[in-house]
């Protein structure tokens, strides 16, 4: 059997899981995959601290889970059809959060990372934040070559918004970019592209 490989600078997610010591609770999910594991994650318990829940609508299921969550969560739940809206709620509620703050993203990986990046901003550090890969396992992809951020990459091979090279998608991760890193995949044999392959339906 082949022996496995780790990537150290790949992120490691798990299922979310409160935190014991914390002054303020703060759960972020996206879609009807995020959605399910927020009402997971109450099945566990219910803090006694404070919880708000920011919510953004599945685009493409027709699954809600917004009335469930709205049965469940006993302090306050924020309902968005998009992304955009609830970044701009993220932002709007960071700069009152206390010391202690803990902070649950399920989502896919722009939208876990795209949270990481705003609450840096108002610093919160990583470590605080308890991520659950649900949905998609598309990829974003920092173009080592002219600096753009591709979104939204399914294969192992995507082609950079920016200069337009077509990248090899590396496990290698960013965190700071929020991105994996995409080498031009025929910078030796120019012309000559590999099977392109769906790998992160």
């Amino acid at each position: 059997m082949e022996r496995g490989y780790w990537i150290r600078s790949k992120p490691v997610y798990s299922a979310l899981n409160w935190q014991q010591k914390a002054s303020a609770h703060l759960v972020i999910v996206e879609g009807s995959a995020g959605g399910m594991a927020a009402i997971k994650l109450f099945q566990q318990m219910q803090p006694m601290q404070p919880i708000t829940v920011i919510y953004v609508k599945d685009k493409v299921s027709d699954a809600d889970y917004s009335v469930a969550l709205g049965k469940i969560v006993l302090d306050d739940l924020l309902v968005f059809e998009t992304n955009d809206e609830a970044m701009t709620a993220l932002r709007k509620f960071l700069p009152s959060a206390f010391m202690g703050l803990r902070i649950y993203v399920a989502g896919s990986e722009k939208f876990m990372w795209t949270v990481a990046e705003i609450a840096a901003e108002h610093g919160v550090d990583d470590i605080d934040i308890n991520k659950e890969l649900t949905g998609t396992l598309a990829r974003s992809v920092y173009c080592v070559h002219c600096k753009a951020i591709t979104h939204d990459a399914h294969t192992n091979i995507k082609k950079c918004v920016g200069c337009g090279r077509m990248l090899f998608v590396r496990d290698h991760f960013s965190r700071l970019m929020g991105a994996y890193m995409g080498l031009m995949v025929d910078a030796e044999s120019p012309g000559e592209v590999p099977e392109i392959e769906e790998i992160y339906p």
